[in-house]
């Protein structure tokens, strides 16, 4: 694979490997190639567990969710989940002293998990959440960060980026698409799929069939007691007032390249929101897309 430097819309340098446009995180402007094969082949425990998301689509959330359910209690980790973020730590060996379970997280697509996990049946949770609303998630998160000017508009944004190649970790849709064929194959049954939409409707429900899948066993209390510390605003309060934001500083290139400030995290968590945002036109042009895109895919999203 080939690590190449291309032109963003600001007239920046973009990262571009394997296909793909590339967050600005510190490894990965050093040496994207390098970083790749060292999550690639990174050396796994058989209680890892690995969460995978396409960009924005409620990491942050579900690694807390995690965390609470494999510690049997409602409460926060003081470490962010940047902190474990594969792609984007300055040095991975850092993760060989943490204590286990580990709760690591990727964007990298299914082809570049780590072997071991994919071999060895390691638990992987993946989180799936509607385009539209993935989207608007961006715009804001990039805008906020200033990559792209204050007046930028959002459909200029969704045709030249999120549906272009400058697209952060490549196209949603072949990022779907290829994490719906791992599930298909998986003879392991150690690929948990949960869809955004459904944890945001019915909480309770998705983090006990989570905390099945992680081999939890926790009261029903326990799990509403998660839930509620794991709510958007509480979650955007933790992360303003108890976690450590050191390594979220850490891991990009604040000043330089794409990210001008500090991005924000927290914005809205809402379900629909691209409704705001998406003129007829632009959304009966996103659904002919969708429809050719994903012809041969059975992913039911739930757009609202």
């Amino acid at each position: 694979m080939e690590e190449r430097r291309g032109k963003n819309t600001q007239n920046d340098e973009r990262i571009v490997f394997d296909g793909m446009t590339l967050p600005e995180f510190v490894p990965l402007k050093k040496d994207a190639k390098k970083r790749f094969e060292e999550i690639k082949n990174l050396e796994c425990r058989k209680d890892d567990v690995l969460l995978t998301t396409f960009p924005k689509s409620g990491t942050n959330w579900l690694w807390e969710i995690i965390c609470m359910l494999l510690k049997g209690k409602a409460e926060y980790m003081k470490e962010a989940k940047t902190s474990v973020f594969l792609e984007a730590i300055p040095d991975i060996n850092d993760i060989n002293d943490l204590p286990s379970p580990r709760i690591l997280n990727t964007h990298v697509p299914y082809r570049w998990l780590p072997k071991q996990q994919v071999e060895n049946g390691g638990k992987i949770v993946h989180v799936i959440r509607n385009p539209k609303d993935v989207a608007v998630s961006l715009y804001h998160f990039t805008k906020s960060s200033g990559s792209i000017p204050e007046d930028y508009h959002f459909e200029t944004y969704l045709e030249e980026i999120f549906l272009g190649p400058a697209c952060p970790m490549g196209s949603w849709f072949e990022f779907e698409k290829e994490f719906e064929q791992a599930k298909m194959t998986d003879k392991c049954d150690s690929i948990f799929v949960v869809q955004y939409e459904s944890m945001k409707k019915n909480p309770v429900e998705e983090t006990t069939r989570l905390g099945k899948f992680l081999n939890v066993d926790l009261s029903e209390q326990q799990i509403v007691d998660i839930v509620d510390k794991c709510s958007f605003q509480n979650l955007k309060h933790a992360a303003e007032n108890f976690k450590d934001r050191s390594q979220r500083m850490k891991i990009m290139v604040i000043g330089e390249g794409a990210f001008k400030q500090p991005p924000n995290i927290y914005r809205k968590g809402e379900i629909g929101d691209w409704k705001n945002h998406f003129t007829v036109s632009m959304n009966e042009h996103f659904d002919e897309l969708f429809q050719e895109k994903m012809k041969d895919s059975n992913i039911k999203l739930q757009f609202e």
